[in-house]
């Protein structure tokens, strides 16, 4: 099939590169020179968004930062939707808002374009190996176009609803993602406070009934003061805000939430906001008067 694959950035990349290697032909458009002279390399042909040939897509595919890119490359002022011939589908992997999410399917419509939503979860290196887990949304036909492509770069695909449940449960699975880390951060302080070896009082919740895959990777980082953005404390900062407003929405309590979010705000303010989201640690040091 012919993809037009918008977003090569840090997860766009890799997901790209699997559906590349499946037998896909890609055109990769980015607003960044810089990572369309990446993709360029990479053998891929580019485009600014601008000047993209949506017409030529079967399928679209996003991966973008926020709202904001979101809506600006399929709805506003580039509106790539408008070049989309009708029956065109779109797949749009990206952590944004139920309310952008719905003024994008408000233009699908409008253009008879197919609408899946498509959030993933996972690493960097799970985008590389394919072993990402992605939650699907939209209608059932478009649903059924996009699985093959997305079963690319996911081991896991979870069919959830018909409209806006994909962006909903990524949502809440980064909510359980950033509580999971700072809970972490503050059992390890307590830990090293009451006098354990900071690589034993890791190792013992890597091995404890809390010890999940993601909280072990995250410790063993945290063990080796490795603090290198997969995915920045930012970044976190702005999903954040995405899980309290869409809570706000649907009137669901979301105090523990709440709490994170003021913890990232203060390592953002602590000059942290480009390291990863693990970073919320050293906060929680200061605070307890912990030397690294």
């Amino acid at each position: 099939m012919n993809i037009m694959w918008i977003g090569y950035g840090k997860m766009g990349e890799p997901m790209a590169r699997r559906v590349s290697d499946a037998g896909h032909t890609l055109l990769v458009v980015d607003a960044s020179m810089a990572r369309r002279n990446l993709a360029r390399e990479q053998g891929f042909s580019v485009s600014e968004p601008e000047h993209a040939d949506a017409a030529a897509a079967d399928l679209i595919v996003t991966s973008l930062p926020n709202d904001a890119a979101a809506r600006l490359v399929l709805t506003g002022d580039v509106d790539l939707l408008a070049r989309a011939r009708p029956g065109t589908v779109l797949i749009e992997t990206s952590t944004i808002s139920v309310g952008a999410s719905s003024a994008i399917a408000k233009a699908c419509g409008e253009r008879e374009v197919g609408y899946v939503r498509a959030p993933v979860s996972g690493s960097i290196a799970a985008a590389g190996d394919g072993t990402l887990t992605s939650f699907i949304s939209g209608p059932a036909q478009a649903r059924a176009q996009a699985r093959t492509l997305v079963e690319c770069y996911a081991s896991t695909v979870m069919e959830i609803g018909d409209a806006e449940q994909a962006r909903v449960m990524k949502l809440a699975i980064n909510l359980m993602v950033t509580t999971i880390v700072a809970s972490l951060g503050e059992a390890y302080v307590l830990c090293v406070k009451g006098g354990i070896a900071p690589g034993a009082a890791l190792d013992a919740i890597g091995a404890s009934a809390i010890g999940s895959p993601h909280l072990r990777f995250k410790a063993a980082a945290l063990a080796q003061r490795d603090f290198t953005a997969a995915f920045t404390v930012a970044q976190m900062r702005k999903d954040l805000q995405l899980i309290l407003d869409g809570a706000r929405a649907y009137g669901s309590p979301v105090f523990l939430g709440a709490v994170v979010d003021q913890i990232m705000a203060a390592a953002e303010a602590s000059g942290h906001g480009e390291e990863d989201y693990l970073a919320c640690v050293k906060v929680i040091e200061d605070m307890a008067a912990t030397a690294a």
